[in-house]
């Protein structure tokens, strides 16, 4: 009887699946100096690059937030999906805010999988702002 217990505990296990999320650093956008780079022009901006870079973004009706995802991963037993997210700051000392994460979904478990992320797409994005003269991003530590 014990046996077949455990039998079931790791069965159910198995079938309950796991859901785990990794965060890279989260960064701040400041305009260049000679740039007036507003809010719904950086979500535009933001848009058509990580649409470029396969994601599917939405912005929010009111024009205060883009979110874009993109599946890095799909398996039967496992999906791997990445978000990044840009929305407006404080105004002043963060102006915009750009967070990226991985969401992990299904049997594999936690502890095969890196905790740590870092999102190269986003990297690209922070290069391509400031080769365009608009802006550049600062990690938030």
């Amino acid at each position: 009887m014990n046996t077949f217990k455990v039998l079931t505990l790791l069965l159910l296990s198995l079938i309950a699946g796991c859901t785990n999320i990794a965060k890279d650093v989260s960064r701040t956008i400041h305009p260049m100096p000679t740039s007036t780079l507003s809010t719904s022009s950086l979500l535009s901006v933001g848009s058509e690059f990580f649409a470029g870079e396969g994601y599917q973004c939405v912005i929010r009706d009111d024009h205060s937030a883009l979110r874009c995802t993109k599946e890095l991963r799909d398996l039967y037993i496992h999906q791997t999906q990445a978000e990044v997210q840009i929305y407006p700051g404080d105004g002043n000392v963060y102006p915009h805010t750009l967070v990226t994460s991985r969401w992990d979904e299904g049997l594999i478990p936690g502890e095969l999988i890196s905790s740590e992320f870092t999102n190269p797409d986003v990297k690209a994005f922070c290069e391509y702002l400031t080769a365009q003269s608009m802006g550049s991003c600062r990690a938030i530590f």
